[in-house]
């Protein structure tokens, strides 16, 4: 389902198409960036968290066999393995070892033992595709997990390191999950019409031994303020979107008056 969701998206070549978080946090940071940056290959991490979430949510929602193969070949040293490979790439999967397949085996174990602990006995839908329009702009989320009753939503993150709480706390804040969280809280309302909006939290897993993991819920303030983000993020988007791609901003404007940091004025 992910690939068939991220295909209706909007482009810089087709700006008309649904706008996702992700789209929005990086065409915020620079639109200009976002409209001119070269085709980016996913990275190691990237690959692996996506493989992560196969397995972890595969029994539920989709054959894994879409995302990624396991290569029968130990090294790449022949035509056949090469051309093997090449075939998959060009397939669109994720070519792993063994032993890669493995270790995110393991990774995705742990996610769902965090998710049993987190939801309990509840039964849960994945890769829920939810569509809202706010102010002219179409609106697209893929929630992970939505348990029965949909009081609660959540999103399941691979990460380095899950840190202490401070250091938590700025990875939600500093990659807008918050406004991750907000906007899909809202899409799962305007689709679903719950009497309350439902709640959000992340489920963490590490990706190097021993796998920690936990899960944590956003408060109503941060909520709130994922909320106040989404809607200045969504207003640039309109407010540029029929702007030619060549005359959009980058993320300074010309001609912006720099001031010293507040940490370096006279008390």
């Amino acid at each position: 389902m992910s690939k068939e969701y991220h295909k209706k998206k909007a482009t810089p070549e087709n700006r008309t198409g649904p706008v996702s978080k992700s789209t929005l946090h990086e065409f915020d940071k620079s639109p200009w960036k976002w409209a001119h940056a070269p085709p980016r290959e996913p990275s190691p991490a990237m690959e692996l968290g996506t493989v992560v979430h196969a397995i972890a949510l595969e029994d539920r929602s989709r054959s894994a066999e879409i995302e990624f193969t396991i290569a029968p070949y130990d090294n790449y040293r022949t035509k056949e393995a090469r051309e093997w490979k090449a075939q998959k790439l060009q397939a669109g999967l994720i070519v792993l070892t063994e032993r890669e397949y493995c270790q995110a085996a393991t990774i995705a174990g742990r996610a769902r033992r965090a998710i049993k602990e987190c939801l309990g006995e509840l039964s849960y839908e994945v890769e829920l595709e939810v569509h809202g329009e706010f102010n002219g702009v179409d609106l697209c989320g893929l929630i992970d997990i939505v348990p029965e009753g949909g009081q609660s939503l959540w999103d399941l993150k691979t990460c380095s390191s899950i840190g202490d709480m401070r250091a938590l706390q700025r990875t939600i804040f500093d990659r807008n999950y918050h406004v991750q969280a907000a906007l899909y809280s809202d899409l799962y309302s305007y689709n679903h019409d719950p009497l309350e909006p439902p709640e959000f939290g992340f489920v963490f897993v590490e990706t190097s031994s021993p796998y920690e993991t936990t899960f944590v819920k956003l408060s109503l303030d941060a909520m709130a303020a994922g909320r106040a983000r989404y809607i200045t993020m969504v207003d640039r988007w309109k407010q540029l979107r029929e702007v030619p791609v060549s005359d959009l901003p980058g993320s300074v404007s010309n001609g912006t008056i720099i001031d010293p940091p507040e940490w370096m004025l006279p008390a």
